[in-house]
Formats: C-alpha cells, sequence, structure tokens
C-alpha cells in the first residue's frame, strides 16, 4: 500500500495533460509522416497507465455522500480492458465523477466535454480500426469511404478534450486528506 501526498493528484494531472499535449501534437504530424506513428504508438503506451491510475484516484476523490456511482473504483479501471462493455463503461464512469458533487442544473455543464471526448474517442478508434482492416487486407471497397487521416484526427482531438476533461475533473476533485493512505 503506497501512501499519496497531496501535490501526487495534482502532478500526475500536468503529467498527464503534458503526455496528451504530444500525443495530439504527434498524432496529427504522423497524418503527413508515417514514420511518426511509432512515436504515437509510443506515447499512448506511455499515456494510459498515468490515465488509469489518476481515473481510480480522482474517482476516490469523488465520493459524495448521496451521490451514487454506477462503477466501484476498481471498475473505473478494469472497464477499459473488458470487450464490449469498454465501449460505453469508461464513459459513464467518468461522466459519473463529472457529476459527483455538482449541483444538477450544472451537471450537463461538466458532462458535456465528457461525452464529446468519448465521441471523438469512438470514432478514432473505428476510423482508426477500418483504415488498418484496408491496408491489412486491401480491402478497396472500404478504402475509398475512410481515408487514413480521419482516425488520426479524431484521435488527436479525443486527446484535447481529454485534456479539458483531467483538467476539470482535478478542478472539481481535489485531493482529500482522508483518503492518504488508503490508495
Amino acid at each position: 500500500m503506497t501512501t499519496l501526498r497531496p501535490h501526487v493528484v495534482a502532478t500526475q494531472a500536468g503529467l498527464l495533460t503534458a503526455l496528451l499535449t504530444a500525443q495530439a501534437g504527434v498524432q496529427v504530424l504522423s497524418i503527413a509522416m508515417p514514420v511518426l506513428r511509432f512515436f504515437v504508438a509510443l506515447l499512448f503506451v506511455c499515456t494510459v497507465p498515468v490515465l488509469l491510475v489518476w481515473l481510480r484516484r480522482v474517482r476516490l476523490n469523488a465520493e459524495v455522500p448521496g451521490r451514487v456511482h454506477r462503477w466501484s473504483p476498481g471498475w473505473v479501471v478494469g472497464a477499459w480492458f473488458v470487450p464490449v462493455l469498454n465501449l460505453w463503461a469508461p464513459y459513464q464512469a467518468v461522466a459519473d465523477i463529472a457529476a459527483a458533487g455538482v449541483p444538477e442544473a450544472r451537471r450537463s455543464d461538466v458532462t458535456r466535454p465528457v461525452l464529446a471526448w468519448w465521441l471523438s474517442w469512438l470514432v478514432g478508434l473505428a476510423t482508426t480500426a477500418t483504415s488498418v482492416r484496408m491496408w491489412w487486407f486491401g480491402d478497396m471497397v472500404v478504402a475509398p469511404l475512410v481515408p487514413r487521416w480521419v482516425g488520426a484526427v479524431f484521435l488527436a482531438l479525443a486527446s484535447v478534450l481529454l485534456i479539458t476533461v483531467v483538467r476539470k475533473l482535478s478542478a472539481l476533485h481535489p485531493v482529500d486528506e482522508r483518503l492518504i493512505g488508503t490508495m
């Protein structure tokens, strides 16, 4: 069991923001220079663990009396790895974190960026998967429908939107001193 100092969550949000910014930039540049796709993959592999640890911690900080979360802190992380469930459960978990502790009238203000991020993430994944299928199988039927750059643009947009979500959630749910040592 590790102890968490108050500055760690803020530092993780800063690191996550830096990684996502770099990922968005390299993602867009990879459209012009395919050799950069390796760096996109490398940045993604570096960003995922930081994002998952940050999500778990911000979920623990979002515990508000009277507010029920659909997913436990463990499932906030685990849902990303379960096929089919990973198409909607991570969005629900992040939306619940965003809505926790916010008055009903303002909930759409904090959950709207989460929805925009999630939709751009899904579109980016779907178009990238389609491009990979076209490249791998030489599928000429779908090739004219989805250019390779579309997935890169949506994934870069998802990275930028996730930066806004990270900043917003970090501001909404600062470190709860009572949780230090339980994470």
